[in-house]
């Protein structure tokens, strides 16, 4: 993936490589919610992008309300609730809608349905309902037996069924045509991105740049003439 350099940097396209312990650390657990979104994602990846890194800064993401599913499509796609670029939609199940922001290109990828066993999910569900226990139809203490069981049921399926396929083969990607996103939630205005397509310097090159691996951000390099005059006289007024 590749991003903006700096808080008001142009295109940095200098890829990234982002692994599933990466999502892991950000999501706060492996689960396999957050491992079929990643597969989701990665489907939807090959066949848009065609093996190029995903720009996180023109990506536009839609995802059901789900911790995994959402923190999936945050993460990969840089899409953000608050900037209008992360945005919801219940009636997607396991899969994105996911949308170039400066062309419209728009691709869906989705889970096909019954690979994931519907016990396991049916069990997932009910263990989020509190009136499981409040309606006396399980006690607190068989409930964390059940929880357990359904963490290993899970990890079953995970190391025996989704580990040895491949993203294509379970979930489908098509082209949207005129597609209409859900609204946004929240619209700010995304500041680290507004430069993003400003050209090379021709004249001053930050030593802090791509490539340039001597210089650390720690180390305090002075700006060299004509443009340190330039910066130190302060911002034009309007």
């Amino acid at each position: 993936m590749i991003d903006t350099r700096s808080a008001q940097g142009r295109l940095d396209r200098t890829a990234k490589t982002v692994t599933i312990a990466d999502l892991v650390l950000f999501h706060g657990h492996a689960c396999d919610g957050l491992l079929r979104g990643a597969y989701a994602m990665h489907a939807l990846a090959d066949v848009a992008f065609h093996g190029q890194p995903l720009d996180r800064s023109d990506l536009t993401v839609v995802s059901k309300n789900s911790p995994c599913l959402g923190d999936v499509a945050a993460y990969l796609t840089g899409g953000r609730v608050r900037f209008g670029t992360h945005r919801l939609d219940e009636n997607l199940g396991v899969g994105f809608v996911v949308q170039v922001t400066s062309t419209g290109a728009t691709w869906q990828v989705t889970e096909r349905p019954g690979w994931f066993p519907p016990l396991i999910a049916a069990w997932e569900s009910a263990l989020l309902d509190d009136r499981l226990v409040t309606d006396g139809l399980i006690d607190a203490a068989d409930k964390a037996e059940l929880v357990a069981v359904n963490e290993a049921v899970q990890w079953n399926w995970v190391r025996s069924v989704l580990l040895p396929s491949r993203p294509r083969d379970n979930y489908a990607v098509r082209s949207v045509t005129d597609a209409v996103l859900p609204p946004p939630l929240h619209v700010a205005r995304r500041t680290d991105i507004v430069n993003r397509a400003l050209g090379e310097p021709a004249r001053y090159e930050s030593p802090y740049a791509s490539g340039h691996g001597a210089a650390q951000p720690s180390e305090a390099l002075d700006v060299d003439p004509p443009w340190r005059e330039r910066y130190l006289a302060g911002p034009p007024t309007r």
